[in-house]
């Protein structure tokens, strides 16, 4: 469940607007202003347009961020071996810190805690200048924004098991959008390669076919000249035959024939 949620200018660690849980109480408040001017003094901790999950362990120290904000990563903890009794969401954007406290243990949930902190600096930022926020004074938002930051801390916490869920199934739909995608993509490969087989298929037939034409037609050239050479091969034996009779018989009756006439 979110207790508490505040606006604060990055530079100068200035709360602009906050608001706690109606049910709850505690000194929210302070404690966050605390981080504010850690984050005032180490900067890197949370970096332009990133999220930081911190977390207080229900310790006596003099300063409960003194080792916490040299942690790193997207999720930083206190060593030790206390229990946990806060977490401190920070979302960094345009150099505005947008923060809540939580005492929720649960990864999913911190998801949702940031979901608010994004909806509120969305709504935050639409209404309000760069210009104006750099300019104002603490709680100069106060008045306008309590309302506003309350009722998301409302709708948050009393939906957080529904959004927690709900992104469960979003995260699965874009697996399954992601699996999809995959196999389209291998079916995609699949039948462009099936299609290239194919395309090489026809083109190795309509090769075949040509090659059958060009065969088909040199046999044709090659009967009909065998054709044509055995015919003037006969006709050859046939006027060879007929001269050499000529010959016989004009040898014994004379070129005209005229020793063998009665």
């Amino acid at each position: 469940m979110i207790v508490y949620a505040c606006i604060a200018r990055a530079f100068d660690a200035k709360v602009l607007a906050e608001s706690h849980h109606p049910d709850t109480g505690g000194n929210g408040d302070q404690v966050m202003r605390a981080l504010m001017d850690r984050l005032l003094e180490l900067p890197e901790a949370v970096p332009q347009s990133t999220c930081k999950t911190f977390s207080q362990r229900n310790t006596e120290t003099v300063d409960v961020f003194s080792d916490m904000l040299y942690c790193t990563g997207g999720y930083a903890f206190m060593e030790g071996d206390g229990e946990i009794d806060h977490f401190f969401h920070v979302w960094n954007h345009q150099n505005v810190y947008y923060s809540c406290i939580s005492d929720d243990d649960d990864i999913r949930a911190h998801q949702v805690n940031f979901d608010f902190l994004r909806e509120l600096q969305s709504d935050f930022t639409k209404h309000n200048s760069e210009a104006r926020i750099a300019k104002a004074k603490e709680l100069a938002f106060e008045k306008q924004w309590k309302p506003n930051i309350r009722s998301k801390l409302h709708y948050y916490n009393t939906n957080h098991t529904k959004l927690s869920r709900g992104q469960n199934i979003q995260l699965v739909l874009n697996q399954v959008e992601d699996m999809k995608s995959v196999l389209h993509e291998n079916i995609r490969l699949v039948l462009r390669h099936q299609e290239n087989q194919l395309d090489t298929m026809q083109r190795q037939s309509q090769s075949m076919q040509q090659d059958s034409n060009v065969f088909k037609t040199r046999a044709e050239v090659l009967l009909v000249t065998q054709r044509r050479k055995r015919g003037m091969k006969y006709c050859f034996f046939l006027i060879f035959g007929i001269l050499t009779v000529y010959l016989i018989l004009s040898a014994f009756c004379g070129f005209s024939f005229h020793y063998c006439q009665a």
